[in-house]
């Protein structure tokens, strides 16, 4: 017995530092080959050999993790954790200059706001991420286009070390721990219609969220009892990562409160049926902060107002049910996609996890489980999970600004932990069954299956329909010339405006006040839609005068390589060249600018 026991710690010991030495190597490797332009993958533009790194470090990470014992154990789950960092950082980790088109520039534009003083964090609704920007870029010197990509990084490391920690103060229970672990670093949360691995507040919020799920697993459970003058130690730390949360993104400290309101609503019920939830501190006291912090700071902005407002609007006259699932189900159909298959991609994962979570939730309102305090927080969480469906559906119905999607990476965020906690008692009914080594190897192959399907949806990709959010220089120097030269005719884009990138060039106060700068779209114009048949150079000289037609690399591969042409062919794009009255300006290989209806 000694000697097997001595040769399966040589054997986990030998696996770790081989899982350290091929996740280093993975690092020095990626961090050896920057993006010379535009990447449409981040997984195809990385080298394989970081890939077969990682992937290596994470399959020995969930053995040693889910089979090893004491210290072992703990690197395992280090390993895996670092494995799944390594993945998330690779736009630090490969020298992107930023990451994260679309809505992730708007907010760098307001980040350079603040750091140039052109806008108060006290009149800007959610100003966390920009705020840790700004300081992070501040203290250190570096960009801060930079300074984001590091933010968004270690609120992905919050989410990675937290989701565990909040399960072992739950459960106390080092199977469940592991497991939470793992369930971590499959970021469930990520969706890719409004969770995302980019500047995002919403998306922040979310993976700050685990920080405070932990602290209120200490508090109620009294792990710490020195009183300061008010409250105590946890409670303090509590209150502060709750306003923390309401200062990264309103909606989802809304979500936390709901969470909230649901314990202290068990909590006062437990008084009278004499459950579990009767031992632990009364949460009144960080509710009623919560909601006070919310009520203060959130209906002063026009921005929360106005949306809350829109959406009680829809509820009421003109529910769209799935308006944007339909829009896109029909063009995942023109390109050889199916909206089945891209749920699977995104959501089978998830699924699963919901499932787990209900039926923890179960267990647990009918008092099933043997620990009382993973009993209470089943119940705790798996409640709360009625009302944040609700939001969910409404959101749904009306399909306002996605909504919806964040709603449901808080509600992803609830069942890693509950799903971790049902795998934890699974794990211990399957060892009655079999042995302990069966049921291990069991739940280690279901992960390293989970694994392989998540990996690939940490970022966009062709995988799910999508291009890189990946942004170049060159780009934005590109877009830097043009704003400066062309403000007078205007510019026009391919899909978008070119709005968001006179946020990230200009700031966004300067953009919104030259609104006119980014006029429309070929795709989104109503008097002349420039897609289809329509696209090419002759209809756009005929239709669009005066005016300067800018796009990336990006557009053009999106919509040739990605979209299959659906809207936008090659041969469109190639007669922009040889066009009449239609003078290309400016090119620096990552963006295009055509003056349209030139004077020759």
């Amino acid at each position: 017995m000694d000697s097997d026991t001595a040769t399966s710690t040589i054997r986990e010991k030998s696996a770790l530092l081989v899982g350290f030495v091929a996740l280093a190597a993975a690092v020095l490797i990626a961090r050896g080959s920057p993006p010379e332009s535009y990447e449409l993958s981040i997984y195809a533009g990385t080298p394989l050999a970081f890939w077969v790194g990682t992937g290596a470090a994470l399959v020995l990470a969930v053995i040693v993790g889910l089979g090893g014992g004491g210290r072992r154990r703990r690197l395992g789950l280090v390993l895996g954790g670092a494995s799944t960092f390594a993945i998330v950082a690779l736009p630090v980790i490969r020298s992107y200059y930023f990451f994260g088109a679309g809505d992730s520039l708007t907010h760098l534009g307001w980040a350079k706001d603040i750091l140039a003083g052109r806008l108060s964090i006290v009149d800007f609704l959610y100003p966390g991420t920009h705020t840790v920007s700004v300081f992070l870029a501040e203290a250190t010197g570096i960009p801060i286009t930079r300074a984001m990509l590091l933010t968004v990084t270690a609120f992905t490391a919050v989410f990675l070390v937290f989701v565990p920690l909040a399960t072992w103060t739950i459960t106390r229970d080092p199977d469940a721990t592991a497991l939470a672990a793992f369930a971590g670093l499959l970021l469930l949360p990520i969706n890719h219609i409004s969770v995302a691995q980019m500047a995002h507040p919403t998306s922040q919020a979310i993976m700050f969220a685990p920080l405070v799920i932990y602290l209120l697993a200490r508090y109620l459970t009294d792990a710490d009892r020195d009183s300061l003058l008010v409250g105590t130690p946890t409670g303090a730390l509590l209150a502060v990562a709750s306003l923390a949360i309401l200062l990264v993104h309103p909606q989802q400290a809304a979500n936390v409160i709901v969470v909230f309101a649901i314990v202290l609503g068990l909590q006062l019920l437990a008084r009278v049926v004499g459950t579990r939830e009767r031992e632990h501190s009364l949460l009144a006291a960080q509710t009623v902060f919560l909601v006070g912090a919310f009520l203060l700071w959130a209906p002063r902005h026009e921005r929360a107002s106005g949306a809350t407002a829109a959406l009680i609007d829809m509820l009421l006259n003109g529910p769209d049910v799935g308006a944007e699932v339909g829009q896109r189900a029909v063009s995942l159909s023109a390109v050889g996609g199916s909206i089945e298959l891209l749920f699977a991609k995104l959501f089978l994962v998830s699924l699963v996890f919901c499932v787990l979570a209900g039926l923890v939730t179960l267990v647990g309102v009918f008092d099933r489980l043997e620990d009382p305090d993973a009993g209470a927080f089943a119940r705790y969480l798996g409640l709360a999970l009625g009302p944040l469906l609700l939001l969910f559906a409404a959101y749904f119905v009306v399909s306002y600004a996605t909504l919806h999607f964040r709603q449901l990476g808080f509600i992803m965020l609830v069942a890693t932990i509950l799903g971790a906690i049902a795998l934890g008692r699974g794990l211990d009914a399957l060892s009655t069954r079999a042995s302990g080594g069966t049921a291990r190897a069991v739940v280690g192959v279901g992960f390293l299956v989970m694994l392989a399907l998540s990996v690939p949806i940490v970022f966009q990709s062709p995988h799910i329909h999508q291009s890189s959010r990946h942004v170049t220089e060159a780009q934005m120097s590109g877009y830097e010339a043009s704003f400066e030269h062309g403000a007078a005719e205007g510019f026009i884009g391919v899909r978008g405006s070119g709005e968001r990138w006179a946020d990230a060039v200009l700031g966004v106060e300067e953009s919104r006040d030259r609104s006119a700068l980014t006029r429309t779209s070929l795709y989104a114009s109503e008097r002349h839609p420039a897609t289809g048949e329509n696209f090419t150079g002759s209809y756009l000289a005929s239709h669009y005068s005066d005016r300067y037609l800018t796009f990336t690399d990006r557009a053009r591969q999106q919509e040739v390589s990605v979209y299959e042409e659906l809207r936008f062919d090659e041969s469109g794009f190639e007669s922009l060249e040889t066009t009449p009255r239609l003078d290309r300006v400016r090119a620096n290989g990552d963006v295009q600018t055509y003056l349209v209806n030139a004077t020759n």
